[in-house]
């Protein structure tokens, strides 16, 4: 029997199953939000792609590529059984589901100053300025999501933001009908990204656009690193010009700068190459930013939830890729060529959290807490490999000492 799909409403969906049957499914949002998939979706599962189809019986029902039609889990009872248990996860050459017709982002638990909280994901063409604003006030606390939410919109994000918003002007009767017309005017249009126009003499020097003010009415600094060298030989061409400026003079380049020398072309040709950020410019947010200040970074049209911690520059990892790593949640950087570190919340590397896990390990099965320095002592300066496991190598340690747990 051949079947064709159809809607009989808004938000339900004939659809055949694998063994042949023809069910009713909920494509809805309200009933796919508990799995964190959506109607449409494509996905990865342990069985190959597939794309999502909808709820029926408290199940969410994809069909695999190669199948007649619609199967489940049994055990895929909600998102983080059907992310963790089973391996489902967004297909990564199709984005678009990210950003589907209901506007969904994905919602990740992170540890931050060690108390567990909610970042907001995106993939690498989503409407950034909207969601770094949201990061911030997420890790500041300021804002907040459930705990149990998986996905949010970005219309509640924005929500929370102009609430918060409303909140610090609530006695302000100047500001708070400029916030109202954020609400109204500015916010939907930083949905779909904001243009900026950068100065190259300040590490904050940008247009003060009406968008661009959002981020000085929320209180957060929006920085960039795209500094010219007071030393260089162009400086003084360059220092009092925007990107814009600069950007038309390019074009002409003799007529913009007639006395300019041939060595003096080049470096003002290099910087403007230079993917929008110098080793000046990393120097110059490293000294105005206070300790764990956060922070909105901009570069190559993008922008980031910034911080420094123990005196050195990191992104907010908010890749919807990396969602399932909780390891992974801040970007050292190293330098302007690209060069990262991948940290946890606590801004600690993989091998250092899991020396932290063998620790605790060995304190929770009753060794004490001199055996526990040693141990950790001798895994800290003992050769590492990928496939080294710090409390086996504890262990091993500890019976040689012969030491037993209390």
């Amino acid at each position: 029997m051949s079947v064709t799909p159809s809607t009989d409403s808004k938000n339900k969906l004939t659809y055949p199953t694998k063994n042949g049957k023809v069910l009713e499914f909920d494509i809805s949002e309200g009933a796919c939000s508990k799995f964190g998939f959506f109607h449409g979706s494509r996905v990865t599962t342990p069985k190959g792609s597939a794309t999502v189809i909808g709820v029926k019986d408290d199940n969410l029902w994809f069909h695999i590529d190669r199948d007649s039609g619609a199967s489940f889990w049994d055990n895929g009872k909600d998102y983080e059984a059907l992310l963790y248990q089973l391996g489902v996860q967004l297909d990564d050459n199709d984005f678009s589901t990210i950003t589907d017709k209901s506007g969904q982002y994905r919602v990740k638990r992170v540890t931050y100053m060690n108390k567990p909280i909610s970042i907001v994901l995106q993939n690498e063409n989503g409407p950034c300025p909207l969601i770094s604003i949201g990061n911030v006030l997420l890790l500041q606390q300021k804002i907040s999501i459930d705990q149990d939410i998986k996905t949010i919109t970005l219309k509640k994000l924005g929500d929370k933001i102009i609430g918060y918003a409303r909140l610090i002007y609530h006695d302000n009767p100047d500001i708070l009908p400029i916030i109202d017309d954020y609400d109204k005017n500015v916010l939907p249009s930083l949905e779909t990204g904001l243009i900026v126009n950068i100065k190259f003499d300040n590490i904050c020097g940008f247009d003060k656009t009406e968008p661009c003010q959002i981020f000085d009415y929320l209180k957060i600094k929006l920085v960039h690193g795209w500094i010219y060298p007071e030393e260089a030989e162009g400086h003084v061409f360059v220092s009092d010009l925007t990107y814009n400026d600069l950007a038309a003079k390019m074009t002409s380049f003799g007529q913009s700068f007639p006395d300019i020398t041939s060595s003096t072309e080049e470096q003002i040709r290099d910087f403007f190459a230079c993917n929008q950020l110098t080793i000046k410019g990393l120097e110059l947010i490293k000294e105005n930013l206070e300790e764990d200040e956060l922070c909105v970074f901009f570069r190559n049209n993008h922008f980031a939830t910034m911080t420094k911690h123990a005196g050195d520059l990191h992104i907010l990892v908010s890749d919807v890729g990396y969602e399932s790593e909780s390891a992974v949640v801040w970007d050292k950087i190293i330098g302007i060529g690209g060069e990262n570190l991948f940290l946890s919340g606590e801004f600690k590397t993989r091998r250092e959290n899991q020396v932290e896990i063998a620790r605790l390990d060995l304190l929770a099965i009753g060794y004490n807490d001199e055996q526990v320095g040693q141990a950790i002592d001798h895994v800290n300066q003992s050769k590492l490999t990928d496939s080294s496991e710090p409390f086996s190598i504890a262990i091993e340690y500890l019976n040689s000492k012969g030491y037993t747990p209390g």
